[in-house]
């Protein structure tokens, strides 16, 4: 006999004694339980469904404990454990009187599954599920059998961990994602799937569509990766543009990868350019945020030949950050802004009403990923100029030309700079302010050309918007006294104008290179702040733990 633990032992021991110790205490408080000193205390609630307590197939709850302190990676859900045998009366819940439910055969089904949702985390204990699987007597199934009951419980557990909630939800916050995170009871969960004889988490319908449409490209892109053979098209010395009956060696070669990709349907007219193969290849730079043309430059060559495996690296971590978005929506409309997309979405009642595109921070002055709520729009504003740009801009300026303040529409205000309400105002004619720590908000701008640009990450954090007005219209929809007459006029009187909103707007500030578009095609997006392969690390490193 050992005489001698490490320091490791003592503390698993000491774990398991006082949890042994809380249950004996609780079981003898409640005269009523007739359960053994050695049980977790049940809980009044009882939950209808196929493992109703009626059935008559109990759990000793000392096994419970037995089994959690023998499968450590299952020791995080210990409290998900308690509470779903606490409210559902201790019974089984993966068996009825008949056997296994149908239940547990799809629960196994999926974990056999779990790489075509984008997970790299292996399966725990997969070989002892698979051993416990493993018979040539299905009569084995009918009986109920306490290792495959708390096995299945413990697999449920990791599944909703890892494919409904995110298995790096915990470190979001390290990779600059201050979104609000999804908030999930895997023990609520379950009950709720079981008592409905389904596997499934209630998302919000767009948040659903998006994850489908990943998972589906997903699948398409490892196809291509399997198949092999891809085609790297060579460098250009300049651009080309492709019409209807040219033919050269790059558009033999341009057909057979929009063909691989899938843009092309079918490569006819070998060697040459036809309708189909412009539209392909509209098709294919429209989705890669490219502008949409038959224009074959350097940047369409660039993201044509990224490989199958980058693109299904790139939708994996994007399919993870789905899974940190909140599973319930509390109000009928909201904002999100794309980073890498350049684009403003208002959503009312699950649909869109406007888009817009937009301007973000430079990678340098990145804008923050995080959320909050539209209070107030202010027509005509003031910029009152932050202290960084005072001191490398408009400092250095001064000290050149003694006008510069005159020049800009700027004054001095209390020891600061802003500049005044005006056409040429660095925020345009609007602002529309979600009060944050960050300082960054929605605006107008008098730079309107930069919306037509394909990348367009040129400011100092904030988000500049190209339909203001339309933006303001929408808003105000719950203001019928702001018109579009009296909003047009709000903006141009040169006057600042404060409104308070009495609904608040909540905008989502996200970051996805890999999304679904309006008419459900797959779009990738460049990594402009350099952010998937940081999370695609982590991912990496947690399969290995």
């Amino acid at each position: 006999m050992q005489l001698f633990l490490s320091k490791k032992g003592l503390i698993r021991i000491s774990i398991f004694f006082f949890l042994a110790l809380t249950i004996f205490l609780f079981s003898r408080c409640n005269s009523n339980n007739k359960a053994s000193a050695n049980s977790i205390p049940k809980a009044s609630k009882v939950i209808m469904g196929n493992f109703n307590p009626a059935s008559g197939i109990n759990i000793d709850s000392a096994a419970i404990i037995d089994f959690i302190a023998d499968k450590p990676l299952f020791k995080e859900f210990e409290d998900d454990f308690i509470a779903v045998y606490q409210n559902t009366d201790f019974n089984y819940l993966w068996y009825d009187k008949k056997g296994l439910i149908v239940t547990a055969n799809a629960l196994i089904a999926n974990l056999g599954r779990t790489d075509e949702e984008g997970v790299i985390t292996s399966v725990p204990y997969k070989t002892q599920l698979d051993s416990l699987l493993e018979t040539t007597n299905p009569e084995k199934y009918k009986k109920p059998d306490i290792n495959m009951e708390l096995m299945l419980t413990g697999e449920y557990f990791y599944y909703a961990k890892n494919i409904w909630k995110g298995s790096l939800i915990s470190k979001a916050d390290s990779v600059g994602w201050y979104v609000p995170k999804k908030k999930l009871s895997y023990s609520n969960l379950l009950e709720d799937n079981l008592s409905k004889g389904v596997l499934s988490e209630t998302d919000v319908k767009i948040i659903r569509i998006q994850y489908d449409g990943l998972k589906k490209g997903l699948a398409h892109y490892r196809d291509i990766e399997k198949r092999g053979n891809e085609i790297v098209l060579p460098a250009l010395k300049k651009r080309t543009i492709i019409h209807v009956g040219d033919s050269s060696e790059l558009i033999s070669q341009l057909k057979e990868r929009l063909n691989q990709l899938g843009n092309l349907k079918e490569n006819k007219t070998e060697g040459k350019a036809d309708a189909n193969v412009i539209v392909a290849l509209m098709d294919f730079k429209n989705t890669h945020g490219l502008n949409a043309d038959s224009i074959v430059d350097s940047e369409t060559i660039q993201e044509l030949n990224v490989s199958a495996k980058k693109r299904v690296e790139q939708i994996m971590v994007n399919m993870e950050r789905c899974r940190w978005l909140p599973a319930q929506n509390n109000t009928d409309e909201f904002i999100v802004v794309n980073i890498p997309e350049y684009k403003l979405v208002y959503y009312q009642n699950d649909s869109v009403v406007l888009r817009s595109n937009v301007v973000v921070g430079k990678p340098m002055t990145k804008t923050v990923i995080f959320s909050g709520n539209i209070s107030y729009i202010v027509f005509s504003p003031y910029w009152y100029v932050p202290q960084s740009i005072i001191r490398n801009e408009v400092v250095p300026g001064m000290n050149r030309n003694s006008n510069y303040l005159a020049k800009h529409n700027m004054e001095w205000n209390g020891g600061n700079v802003r500049q005044k309400p005006g056409a040429s105002n660095s925020l345009g004619l609007v602002k529309f302010i979600f009060p944050n720590s960050n300082n960054i908000y929605l605006h107008d701008t008098p730079a309107k050309s930069l919306f037509g640009e394909s990348s367009r990450a040129f400011s100092h954090g904030c988000i500049r918007v190209a339909k203001p007005e339309e933006l303001a219209n929408r808003i105000l929809v719950q203001a019928p006294e702001w018109t579009p007459e009296k909003i047009h006029a709000a903006m141009h009187a040169g006057k600042e104008r404060k409104v308070v909103l009495k609904k608040k707007i909540p905008v989502y500030i996200c970051y996805f290179t890999s999304f679904i578009g309006a008419n459900g095609e797959l779009n990738f997006r460049p990594d402009i702040y350099k952010r998937d392969e940081q999370l695609l690390n982590m991912m990496m490193e947690t399969s290995e733990l």
